[in-house]
């Protein structure tokens, strides 16, 4: 009778587990550069404090008891990554062909699903002194001037595509700050949660001498994108997982965001 009883609370576990969509753990492929407050910190360790990114991708996978594992990799090898199975998940701005080859939230039409998706704005920084008004329309002034984008950002290749001159050469929000207050660009475009995410830490840095666009350049969406593999076989949990960030995901990822507005 004991060993059944101990049988029937393991079964009674599993099916509980089951029910919680507990699932295999995750490897969240991220940026190994210094990117607050998407990423923090450099190289391969994950600190304690890593950043928004890790952080909302551990509340999604803790909202199916699923464990998040960082893995820190260069910007230009994360798609690869995922492509090969080296990691199971990234954060991607994603299109109707990455539909076809990730596993992403669909739409009725098989396009990728803006309601569970993170939105996300890039923000346009640019010389006050140039006297821009603020409401201009930023696709419009840099098709003539040269527009700031961090190395590895997926934007470069859509903005360029717009006809926009862009330089991706800078790693990340610092050294492109400084490489437009020392006149090398004529503008920065910042991928930020919230329009006005990035303000406050500007304006400490470097008072009134930059000034932001009020229109965004581009709005963008942000999915949770799985292999094919890790969808087969954690399927529940992971379409749980993308429901979540439909309800929750842009919210929290604001919170995440403000935490770190401190980093620099």
């Amino acid at each position: 009778m004991r060993i059944a009883h101990i049988l029937s609370s393991i079964l009674l576990l599993l099916v509980a587990s089951d029910a919680f969509g507990a699932c295999a753990p995750i490897r969240l492929g991220y940026v190994d550069q210094h990117r607050p407050p998407f990423a923090v910190g450099t190289g391969r360790a994950v600190p304690a404090a890593p950043g928004a990114t890790l952080d909302l991708v551990r509340e999604i996978g803790a909202s199916q008891g699923c464990a998040v594992i960082g893995v820190r990799l260069p910007p230009m090898r994360l798609r690869k990554a995922l492509q090969s199975g080296a990691i199971d998940a990234m954060l991607m701005d994603a299109d109707s062909a990455d539909a076809a080859e990730f596993a992403l939230p669909q739409a009725s039409r098989g396009e990728p699903d803006p309601a569970r998706a993170l939105p996300m704005f890039t923000m346009v920084y640019v010389h006050a002194q140039d006297k821009i008004a603020a409401e201009r329309d930023p696709a419009a002034w840099f098709a003539g001037h040269t527009l700031g984008v961090n190395n590895g950002a997926s934007l470069a290749g859509k903005l360029r595509a717009l006809g926009i001159r862009i330089d991706d050469g800078a790693h990340d929000t610092a050294r492109n700050l400084e490489k437009l207050i020392r006149r090398r660009l004529d503008g920065y475009a910042a991928t930020v949660v919230a329009p006005d995410n990035m303000d406050q830490a500007v304006a400490a840095k470097f008072g009134d001498k930059l000034a932001r666009l009020d229109k965004p350049l581009r709005m963008q969406h942000f999915w949770l994108a799985f292999t094919r593999a890790y969808h087969v076989q954690n399927r529940a949990a992971v379409e749980a997982m993308w429901d979540w960030v439909g309800v929750h995901g842009h919210r929290r990822f604001v919170a995440l965001a403000r935490q770190y507005e401190h980093v620099k």
